[in-house]
């Protein structure tokens, strides 16, 4: 039984003797928290420096936006004085009523003067399966329509609201269709001043309706063309002053 004891006490290296788990030293795990520690720190002071980096570029745009609006009225309300001035200055050394009345009616037919009087509501809106890309109404469309109620002999039209003049340019700004730089949504409600006895009949017989027609039946768009109820107001095109003016 020696022997035996003897070569199996002797078949182990030395370290299967122990009987405890080898141990890190205490400095290396204090090391490695330590590291860990600063790690998470640096992580948590990047974080809330970004956050505090967003609030303040967020704040500092804010308060830009808000002085640009404030802007954008003050100028509004010196031009809406200085048209006031205008019409003042007319009326005071234009003595001639029938020069008076030839301005009043280039300043309606131009659209730098609000104008009041019967006509027909035209509402075109996409097609109801309408896609990103197909069945929705392009600002071309839009222009086709204003043109052809013009050429249909209305005296003033709006869309949505927004007088249009000769300088009133329609485009698209990505999905979205701008009358006057102002971005508008469908459906597009689109008011034309004129006789509402005779408007509907001549502008069915424009190209622009042929237009809106093939497009009703190929795209699904959608066109409604109704007298006004009651006689339509239209606000003068804000964009349209006076550029040039020369004195004797």
């Amino acid at each position: 039984m020696s022997l035996l004891h003897t070569v199996t006490e002797g078949a182990y290296e030395p370290e299967y003797r122990t009987t405890a788990a080898p141990r890190r030293t205490p400095w290396v795990t204090l090391l490695v928290a330590f590291l860990l520690a600063a790690l998470l720190t640096y992580a948590m002071a990047q974080t809330f420096r970004t956050r505090d980096v967003d609030a303040a570029q967020t704040s500092a745009l804010v308060a830009e936006l808000d002085d640009a609006r404030a802007h954008q009225q003050q100028l509004v309300y010196e031009a809406t004085e200085l048209e006031q001035e205008i019409a003042r200055l007319q009326q005071l050394h234009l003595e001639d009523p029938g020069l008076r009345a030839q301005l009043e009616a280039a300043g309606l037919l131009s659209g730098a003067l609000p104008v009041v009087g019967p006509g027909i509501v035209v509402v075109v809106d996409d097609a109801d399966q309408a896609t990103a890309s197909e069945g929705r109404v392009l600002d071309s469309d839009l222009s086709i329509l204003v043109n052809g109620l013009f050429a249909a002999g209305a005296e003033a039209v709006a869309v949505n609201g927004r007088r249009i003049s000769t300088r009133t340019p329609i485009r698209s700004a990505g999905a979205a269709i701008t009358v006057d730089y102002v971005s508008m949504d469908a459906p597009y409600r689109v008011e034309a001043i004129g006789d509402p006895r005779q408007l509907p009949a001549r502008f069915g017989a424009t190209r622009a309706a042929s237009w809106w027609q093939y497009l009703r039946l190929n795209y699904g768009l959608t066109i409604e063309v109704t007298p006004a109820e009651e006689d339509l107001s239209l606000a003068a095109d804000p964009g349209l002053g006076l550029r040039l003016a020369k004195g004797d």
